[in-house]
Formats: C-alpha cells, sequence, structure tokens
C-alpha cells in the first residue's frame, strides 16, 4: 500500500544493509536557506526488536520492488532539509535530500530504475528522475536529490558544496541535530526564531477563552514570541516513542494551565497535527517545553508529512515490470498503481480532516500537491486526468476554505443596519462551482456557522463527483484492462 506510515517510506531497502558507516555527514550539504530539518537513520531502524518482530525488512523490500518505498536500495541515512515559508502556512518552497548509501551502492546499479540513463552534471555522475527531480553522487559519500527539473539548481548546490557540521545552517538546528538522544532514529527541527510578534499572538489568545484576565494573555504572547524552535524525535525500541522539545528565549513556566491546548494549536497550525501528540505528557523547565508519549505509524507519518521529500520513487515507475512485459501489460500495472495511491491519498486526507477541525484548508493544498507528484510514467490518459481532476479540486476545496473565513472574518467585524447578500461566483475550481454567502445583524456565532455551511456544501458538492469520478474510472480501467481496479 503507497504510503503505509513514513516510517516505511523511510525504510525502502531491498535487502539488510551492511551496517557500514559512512564519514560523510549529510548535513553538511544544507543550504542556509534551510529553516527545518529531518534526520532519518533509517540503518539502526532495522536493527530494532520491533522492526525484526513485524519484518520491516520484508516488507519496505516489496515496498521498493512495486515501486512504493522512497528510499532506494541500500541507504543508511537520509537527511531532508526545508525551506519553509514560516508566513504562509508553512509551505515547503523548497525541498532537499541528502542519502547516505551502503559502500557497496551507486547508481550504476540503480540504472535499471532511471529510464534516463546516467548523464554527467557538474562532472558528478547524476540522473534525471520522474518529471521534476535530479539525484547526483556528490562523490564524498553523499547522493544529493531536489524535487527542482533545473540542472542550474542542482549545479549551484553542488558548487556550494559542504559545510562540516552543518555550518550552513542556523544554530538551532544545528544544535538540534547534535544533542536529540542517540537512540532517535528520527528526528525533526523547525527554526522558528524572529518570526512571530506579540501583538498579532495577543489577538488570537484573547479570542480563545483560555485566561481569565488580559494581563495574562500578554504574558503568554510575549513568552510565544520568543520561541526559538521545536524539535521532534521518534524512537523504536520493542514499541514506538516519540519526545518533542519547544525551545523559549524565556522562562515559559506561566503556560503551564494552557500548554496541551496550546500545543494541539500549534501543531494544527503547522498542519501536523496527530492524535497521538493530543494524548502525551507534558512539562516545563525554564525555557523548555518538553512532552512525551507514544506513537502510531500514522502518528508518526502525520507529523512529518510537512516535510514530505522529493520521492526518488519517480525515478523507478514503471521499470519494475518483466522485461518481457508487453506495454500494454505495463501500462495495466502502472495505472492500477496510480489508482490505488489516489485511493489511499483521498482515504488519508478523509482520515485527517476528521481528527483537524483548524487550518483544513492547509491539509487540501498538501494532499493536492501529494496526487500532482505521483509517477506518471506509463499511467493510462484517462488515467491521469482524473488525477489532475482530483488535484484541482481539493486545491479548490483548500481555496474555498480560506475564501470562507476572510468573509467570516471581514463580516464580523463590519455593522450592519440591513441584511444585505454578496455573492461570490468562482471559475477556479474544476467543476466552475460557485457559492452564495449572506451578511446579516446576527451575531459571530451565527455569522461562523453560516460561512461553515456554506464551506461544507462546497465540499460536500466536490466529494460527491470524485467519489462518481472514481467508481467511473475504476470500471473503464477495469473494463479496458481486463483486471480489478
Amino acid at each position: 500500500m503507497f504510503m503505509r506510515g513514513y516510517l516505511f517510506l523511510a525504510l525502502g531497502i531491498l535487502s539488510l544493509l551492511s551496517g557500514q558507516v559512512s564519514a560523510a555527514d549529510p548535513s553538511a550539504w544544507l543550504p542556509k536557506e534551510v529553516n527545518a530539518v529531518v534526520r532519518i537513520n533509517s540503518a539502526d531502524l532495522f536493527q530494532t526488536p520491533l522492526a525484526k518482530k513485524e519484518g520491516w525488512v520484508k516488507k519496505s523490500a516489496e515496498s521498493f520492488i512495486e515501486q512504493e518505498s522512497f528510499i532506494p536500495p541500500g541507504t543508511n541515512q537520509i537527511v531532508v532539509g526545508a525551506e519553509l515559508d514560516l508566513s504562509d502556512n508553512l509551505i515547503a518552497r523548497r525541498k532537499y535530500s541528502i542519502l547516505v548509501p551502503d559502500a557497496g551502492m551507486s547508481l550504476e546499479k540503480l540504472s535499471p530504475w532511471l529510464p534516463g540513463g546516467i548523464e554527467t552534471l557538474a562532472g558528478k555522475k547524476s540522473a534525471q528522475f520522474g518529471n521534476d527531480g535530479y539525484v547526483v553522487d556528490a562523490g564524498d559519500g553523499c547522493w544529493l536529490t531536489t524535487s527542482s527539473a533545473s540542472r542550474q539548481l542542482m549545479s549551484r548546490w553542488l558548487k556550494n558544496g559542504p559545510m562540516p557540521g552543518g555550518a550552513h545552517l542556523s544554530s538551532y538546528l544545528r544544535s538540534a541535530l547534535k544533542t536529540s538522544p542517540n537512540s532517535a532514529q528520527v528526528v525533526m527541527a523547525i527554526d522558528l526564531q524572529d518570526n512571530f510578534s506579540a501583538g498579532p499572538i495577543l489577538d488570537e489568545l484573547k479570542n480563545t477563552g483560555w485566561f481569565s484576565n488580559d494581563f495574562s494573555a500578554k504574558n503568554a504572547s510575549e513568552i510565544l514570541e520568543s520561541i526559538h524552535g521545536a524539535t521532534l524525535s521518534f524512537t523504536v525500541g520493542t514499541e514506538r516513542t516519540g519526545s518533542i522539545v519547544i525551545d523559549f528565549g524565556r522562562d515559559a513556566t506561566s503556560l503551564k494551565p494552557i500548554i496541551e491546548k496550546l500545543v494541539a494549536g500549534v501543531m494544527s497550525r503547522l498542519g501536523a497535527s496527530s492524535d497521538d501528540i493530543d494524548g502525551w505528557k507534558w512539562t516545563i523547565k525554564e525555557g523548555k517545553v518538553t512532552g512525551a508519549g507514544s506513537v502510531s505509524p500514522g502518528g508518526i507519518r502525520q507529523v512529518l508529512s510537512l516535510m514530505d521529500p522529493p520521492s526518488i520513487t519517480h525515478a523507478i515507475s514503471a521499470s519494475a515490470a518483466p522485461a518481457e512485459a508487453t506495454p500494454e501489460d505495463k501500462m495495466a500495472k502502472t495505472t492500477l498503481k496510480y489508482c490505488k495511491s489516489v485511493q489511499v491519498l483521498l482515504d488519508d486526507l478523509r482520515s485527517t480532516l476528521n481528527k483537524s477541525k483548524d487550518n483544513q484548508a492547509l491539509y487540501f493544498e498538501r494532499y493536492g500537491r501529494k496526487v500532482d507528484d505521483l509517477p506518471k510514467l506509463n499511467v493510462d490518459p484517462a488515467m491521469l486526468d482524473f488525477g489532475l481532476r482530483i488535484s484541482s479540486s481539493l486545491r479548490y476545496q483548500g481555496q474555498t476554505e480560506r475564501m470562507h473565513k476572510i468573509n467570516a472574518g471581514t463580516r464580523k467585524e463590519q455593522t450592519y443596519s440591513s441584511y444585505a447578500s454578496n455573492a461570490y461566483y468562482g471559475n477556479v475550481g474544476p467543476y466552475n462551482s460557485g457559492w452564495n454567502s449572506y451578511s446579516s445583524v446576527e451575531g459571530p456565532a451565527v455569522i461562523g456557522a453560516e460561512e461553515n455551511q456554506a464551506s461544507k456544501a462546497v465540499r460536500f458538492s466536490e466529494w460527491k463527483q470524485i467519489e462518481d469520478g472514481l467508481v467511473a474510472i475504476r470500471r473503464a480501467m477495469t473494463e479496458k484492462y481486463k483486471i480489478e481496479f
């Protein structure tokens, strides 16, 4: 099953790793623009009792063979850096991924899964994969990958070269990668320093109802303004556990009465909320807020979805079919895989929306990009058209969600003496849908309910057409290829 938990994404290795450790420091390659990092020690994960008990090696090998894993064979570690737009729902403007392969692995060995073959870029062995991406052997034990199709971007990255100790990174990110517990196989850190202002934070906190007076809310806003960053660590032993450390520039003890609500709100704002984190225990010591608890595979995937790295799956999107397979057989297989991937993503989105009531527009946009990023080589054109309609619909629903929130906020700020009607008609969605919203003399609660109901009406209509379309395309593909879709 495509993307079955982020840990399986990190465990896409064809065989048991040799355990050799490369001297290369993948974080040294991350550019200075990066403000968030993920480090996954995939080799260590295979040695854990839980991995052996659940047969991760076999599952991940099958996942790679079926072109569903992220990591190519023989990968010991992966480090992902992202340039997040902290003012726009932490959308990743650019991502960089560095793989540390086993000493016996080479691009030549992966060449059967790289349709474009091996080429040279800035004097280094490289290969283009998918519609948008490169992988380059930097020659120091690291492979560099991006989701950008720009050879110039990759060439400049190579020419800038590595900086020992990750010196390009901010002091917070360097510290997070160095001081995280050695037993944590997965670490994610986000640098949030100097990004927030106490004024807007105070305005939001006053509307939460968490504080008995404005002084307490003002004190909390000043603490939140001083935030340096957050580091999440996930450890696998006999079970999965996680921890998060939020670092502030001043004493955060006074946040204790609201810390659980605050963390839940922040994680939802980041688009990385998880039921697991909601149940964690929290402590505060001076400027550090720490939480810890158990984690499910789905919980890890949800949290790390913020940093989905560029997928080298694109490089092997259609070449695992037997050599003797006819073109039609190959297209049938890859089209079926594409269809199942879309279904998994839609199911995943439904589950996420049911759990998270805030910032749902971000989830719609994120999953729209996930559908767009699915491997397209040798997929039936009709199925690709269906995928495009899905991603367009998800982005449209996200835009609708944002428009209704903006409209609700505007209406709440205005005073009306009479009933007025404002109609908005959008031609941005795949179905040219429109919607109406009405301004009235009712209070904020009624205004919020009206806008929410209008947003739900759009969502209901869009999802019905998605479901109807899925039934129709599965039937068409089943009849065409004589296999069950």
